[in-house]
């Protein structure tokens, strides 16, 4: 009898909670920052497995996720708008394992100031909330 028999998948829970705020984060070989929203989820242990985890907020995917060194928690990373109300779920590979019972919301999103951004005006707020004013 494999697990998959035992247990349904994606698992509903109100166990794990989320919160999200705005980054800068460099990406790749060219120290250049991009800008991320970055959601932290926590209230699980969090395993690193051979395959590449992911969370989903709606239908947009993270681009990355990392994990705490305790397990405790997860970063995943994202570089497009999320849904408001969007069901929020974590998994390995394409299987989804956890399901969050609390949806996204983006009245929740914790913004940077844009004065500690430099003297630069920086537009990348308009990407994540297109026509709030958010900018």
């Amino acid at each position: 009898m494999m697990i998959k028999d035992l247990i349904n998948f994606p698992v509903i829970t109100d166990k794990v909670t989320w919160e999200v705020r705005q980054v800068l984060r460099d990406i790749g070989q060219k120290p250049k920052p991009h800008f991320l929203l970055r959601m932290k989820l926590s209230g699980t242990y969090f395993e690193q497995r051979a395959l590449e985890p992911y969370v989903t907020v709606g239908k947009v995917r993270s681009l990355f996720v990392e994990f705490s060194q305790d397990g405790l928690n997860a970063k995943a990373y994202f570089d497009q708008p999320l849904p408001d109300g969007g069901v929020i779920e974590f998994g390995y590979g394409n299987d989804a394992l956890l399901q969050v019972k609390r949806h996204f919301s983006t009245d929740e999103v914790k913004v940077l100031d844009p004065k500690l951004l430099g003297e630069k005006k920086i537009m990348f707020m308009e990407r994540f909330f297109p026509g709030t004013g958010r900018e």
